[in-house]
């Protein structure tokens, strides 16, 4: 299920977010990426890690009456119809038109609704957080909307989204990559995807509605608990083509970087333990003409590099900054023809006030988070966004996690080089002195992402296999991570997993249930989701339905049918 394998990540020690070397240690060696307990934090003397019984229903259901038992046993056992669900949408319009709608919003907020949305709004939701808060269940609310647009709808509006005028009007070429160009076939980014939101760009105006309704959200969070998260998408704040053209200009960056180091004989090493010689790198960059030599030097100075001699993956990022004279000369080389190449395309003038305004939206969203003490997560979207969301975040990341982790990035685990990301973003943390915090998911584009890869022609970027993607998330223990430390928090959507997320809760382990709200009609679209994936992941569901027969059981035979939460 979507959030069965979420773990967040977070600080260890005073100031620093989990697992690496000191700021400024940078030649500090330790056994292992993450070893050192926090950023050269002595290790500390860890208590043992409480023992879990995930199969004692009577201890994972206890926060739970009888008959909310019997409504979870339904909702799942009707998920895994397939007739049911191949009519799902022609059934809930037919219910609605035979009813009316005061008695279809009843019988949902009886059976799906109530399964998996806490309540229409801020105030109604507010008992079922303090509920799940007394068994040691925190939240993560989000506001369930979806916008319901035909595949034709929501394919023009991508396609003219994701779109620059200059490439409308004939004016200017796509010079991007096939991975960062948009396809029509692949315009309704929903297709193939049931367990992630998907947000598609009208116009500034609703963006700035967007923004509006993840400001609520975030107020409600605070209101409602100590520590909650909001979730937000980048998507939803501004126009796509801008992400995409980003996504280019980093990943073109980045491949250069690792071209220079395959000249250097350093092919195949691991992202963080790249290092090109600073003399061989200039002469490398004087030959392709890029600029004069006396230019290229003062790139490479002791405030911008340090005095290593050396550059790394994070030296080389730094240099694509907008402060930095290289920015200028942004060219790199075209494999297929030799030829330099800018990667960063003219953008018009309203493209710019664009992009500003989704950057003044994270801004506002970020502010606002701290204000009420909330913690931001910037959720993971399809890989071919995904280069631009993790640098802003990361930016946000260095302004507002100075004490704490407020901003907490995304990594989807299927993806190949998930592993080389966190690592390269961890040590950035300890370098600059600022928390790290991090969300790990398996990832929920997979179909879509092999699909795209093969039909525009570029190397997919998903682990072949479903073990490698479980390889991906045990690398992960590398980062120094311990149960004891309290940096790692599990989350479940509501209504999934609760023989998971309460047995956690209830041992001491910081878990949170994502928590959507909203009215009935506007979250049809999210139900539709949930139930399309408990019937794709139908391992889980089983055991889910028979540990709650389980507990009915035994509820039964015991005389217990009445059970009181306490």
């Amino acid at each position: 299920m979507a959030w069965k394998r979420v773990f967040l990540l977070h600080r260890v020690a005073q100031r620093f977010a989990a697992f690496s070397k000191a700021p400024g240690a940078r030649e500090q060696t330790t056994a292992s990426p993450g070893t050192a307990q926090g950023c050269g934090a002595a290790e500390a003397v860890r208590p043992p890690v409480p023992a879990v019984d995930f199969g004692n229903t009577q201890e994972a259901y206890r926060s739970r009456r009888s008959w909310e038992l019997a409504r979870n046993l339904l909702v799942l056992r009707l998920c895994a119809s397939p007739v049911l669900l191949a009519h799902h949408e022609q059934l809930l319009h037919f219910a609605r038109k035979l009813l009316g709608q005061w008695m279809f919003d009843k019988l949902m907020k009886m059976t799906f609704y109530g399964h998996f949305v806490a309540g229409e709004d801020q105030e109604s939701i507010w008992p079922l957080i303090r509920h799940n808060k007394t068994f040691g269940v925190g939240s993560i609310l989000d506001y369930g909307m979806e916008e319901d647009l035909s595949p034709e709808e929501a394919e023009h509006k991508e396609m003219e989204s994701c779109t620059s005028e200059a490439e409308r009007d004939g004016s200017g070429t796509n010079k991007r990559e096939k991975q960062y160009q948009v396809h029509p076939a692949f315009g309704d980014r929903r297709d193939g995807v049931i367990s992630a939101r998907t947000y598609f760009y009208a116009n500034e105006a609703k963006c700035d509605n967007y923004m509006e309704t993840l400001l609520r959200c975030i107020q409600a969070s605070g209101g409602a608990s100590d520590a909650g998260f909001a979730a937000i998408k980048l998507t939803a704040l501004g126009r796509p083509q801008f992400l995409l053209q980003f996504s280019d200009v980093l990943t073109r960056w980045r491949r250069f970087f690792h071209q220079m180091a395959a000249e250097q004989g350093q092919a195949g090493r691991a992202a963080v333990d790249t290092k090109l010689e600073v003399v061989v790198l200039q002469e490398s960059i004087a030959k392709m003409g890029i600029a004069s030599k006396a230019e290229i030097e003062q790139w490479f100075t002791l405030e911008t590099l340090g005095g290593s001699g050396t550059v790394d993956l994070l030296d080389w990022n730094s240099l694509i900054d907008s402060r930095t004279q290289l920015s200028r000369h942004l060219v790199v080389p075209n494999v297929q023809t030799g030829q330099l190449e800018p990667v960063l395309s003219r953008f018009t003038e309203e493209e710019e006030q664009q992009m500003t305004r989704m950057l003044q939206r994270m801004d506002v969203l970020a502010k606002k988070a701290r204000e009420v003490g909330v913690r931001l997560m910037i959720d993971a979207e399809q890989s071919y966004f995904q280069p631009a969301i993790s640098r802003l975040t990361l930016e946000m990341q260095r302004r507002f996690n100075v004490d704490k982790p407020l901003i907490f990035n995304t990594f989807q685990c299927y993806l190949k080089d998930a592993y080389d990301n966190v690592t390269m973003d961890v040590e950035l943390a300890c370098r600059e002195g600022w928390c790290f915090g991090a969300k790990l998911v398996r990832g929920a584009y997979m179909a879509q992402e092999r699909a795209r890869a093969v039909e525009i022609g570029y190397e997919d970027p998903v682990n072949l296999t479903y073990e490698a993607t479980n390889a991906m998330y045990h690398r992960m223990e590398e980062l120094g991570l311990h149960p004891a430390d309290g940096q790692v928090s599990f989350g479940q959507l509501l209504g999934m997993c609760d023989q998971i997320s309460f047995p956690l809760g209830q041992a001491g382990f910081p878990v949170y249930k994502y928590v959507p709200y909203g009215p009935v009609m506007e979250v049809l679209p999210y139900l539709s989701r949930r139930a399309l994936e408990n019937s794709s992941i139908m391992k889980g569901a089983q055991r889910e339905r028979k540990l709650l027969w389980q507990e009915l059981r035994r509820r039964l035979c015991t005389g217990s049918l009445l059970h009181h939460p306490v």
